[in-house]
């Protein structure tokens, strides 16, 4: 394994990620077009927003430029692959955090748990998939419900009753 990702692998992974809809606009306000992230959350920002995370402090909130930043870790593109606005979005309103007061939404027991719900999705896929540039997101739960399941019928059918 190398030791990070390329300029070039940098470049297409977000080329990639930004072509989803909902990370063409900033996470927290809306804004078109952001070239900011916090890694912690997998979400993109637009500058402005940026600099309010900046100031959360990075024990809550890791911002990168996804245009400047050339130092990105296989470990951080994960947590971005994984995450994204959409994802962070359904989590934030599934556990019902539904405001827009930034400190008061990234110290809540939501943004806790995403934050650590995030990060360990990302260990497993290094542990899986190393630097492979790009992942099938969204495949990994499938494919272990679908081996879980391939497990149960050989079981089943191996079984004499």
């Amino acid at each position: 394994m190398s030791d990070g990702p390329s300029k070039t692998d940098i470049t297409q992974i977000f080329k990639r990620l930004r072509s989803a809809s909902a990370n063409k606009v900033c996470y927290d306000c809306g804004s078109k077009n952001p070239t900011w992230a916090s890694i912690t959350y997998g979400i993109f920002i637009c500058i402005d927003c940026s600099g309010i995370h900046r100031s959360l402090g990075v024990h809550l909130t890791f911002i990168r430029s996804t245009n400047l930043d050339t130092n990105w870790s296989w470990q951080q593109l994960r947590q971005m692959q994984l995450g994204g606005n959409a994802k962070a979005r359904t989590f934030f309103s599934s556990h019902n955090c539904l405001t827009t007061d930034t400190q008061q939404k990234y110290n809540s027991r939501a943004a806790q748990l995403y934050r650590e719900k995030l990060h360990q999705a990302a260990a497993q896929a290094m542990r899986i998939h190393g630097d492979k540039l790009h992942l099938d997101a969204g495949n990994e739960g499938a494919e272990d419900l679908k081996n879980e399941k391939d497990e149960e019928d050989f079981f089943s059918s191996n079984t004499s009753s």
